[in-house]
């Protein structure tokens, strides 16, 4: 997996400057792999153009973009509409995002991808919008799709931690998070801000994640080292036992002997 901070990084040295992609928000000191999942969870490779629209950028040639940040939009302006200024995705007569054939650069190389740039509503997009029409669709649709969305954050939490009740806290931690980013994507002048905070809350929860994950791994080590130390004093007591019954094996061999000696004594004695 290329690491999306490195990515976002170089895409924002090598892309034309119209736009300003958005930076690593878990980058620090220590950063690792598991900074850049977070933040393509999150964020994705997400730009701002001249005209202070969201380009959101697919991955790979055989995705679409696809973040907390994207969905976000996308849910509020079919779930609650929107009115004229509103920043919005654009939508197809059937609903669906309006994706763009394009490319971005990473590491010094092109590559093509799907893209998706935001607009300012018009008057005629709030007229023509499925929500002002009365025409929204089954909402049961939308709903199932948030809940697949919810279950795709759990699987990438389940690739992270083999550990449910770990999951089960990333999944709190980033919904409790969900309104944070949506102010970011509303108030632009707030994001430096509102990222850092953000960075603090997931810091201070990996923190005490790898509390959790440490005290398990010393109670596995102890119960381990229990098992071993019951393991060896059985494997002690059992040899202290088959020894004994070699002993007495040897010593019914050797009053054989003595018999067998004696009856041969016997029959010359008889003779």
């Amino acid at each position: 997996i290329v690491g999306l901070g490195a990515a976002s990084t170089a895409n924002a040295q090598q892309q034309p400057q119209t736009e300003t992609f958005f930076p690593n928000i878990f980058f620090n000191e220590n950063h690792d792999a598991l900074d850049d999942v977070y933040h393509n969870m999150i964020l994705g490779d997400t730009a701002i153009t001249q005209d202070n629209q969201y380009k959101f950028y697919a991955d790979a040639i055989s995705e679409v973009p696809d973040s907390l940040l994207f969905n976000k939009i996308l849910h509020d302006q079919q779930l609650n509409g929107f009115k004229e200024g509103d920043t919005i995705i654009p939508l197809d007569e059937n609903g669906k995002p309006v994706y763009k054939l394009d490319e971005k650069v990473e590491n010094g190389v092109k590559k093509s991808v799907y893209s998706v740039t935001t607009k300012t509503a018009t008057r005629a997009d709030v007229e023509q919008s499925a929500y002002s029409r009365g025409i929204q669709g089954d909402i049961d649709d939308l709903y199932e799709a948030n809940k697949e969305n919810v279950n795709r954050l759990i699987e990438h939490g389940d690739k992270i931690f083999a550990n449910e009740e770990s999951v089960q806290y990333l999944n709190k931690e980033v919904q409790n998070n969900i309104e944070n980013i949506h102010e970011l994507a509303q108030q632009q002048d707030q994001h430096s801000s509102d990222i850092k905070t953000l960075k603090k809350n997931v810091e201070e929860g990996l923190l005490e994640l790898s509390g959790h994950l440490i005290d398990q791994k010393a109670d596995l080590t102890k119960d381990i080292k229990t098992l071993e130390s019951n393991v060896e004093e059985g494997l002690l007591d059992l040899s202290g036992r088959l020894l004994d019954q070699k002993a007495d094996i040897a010593q019914n061999q050797a009053n054989i002997q003595d018999l067998a000696a004696y009856n041969e004594l016997q029959d010359a004695y008889a003779k």
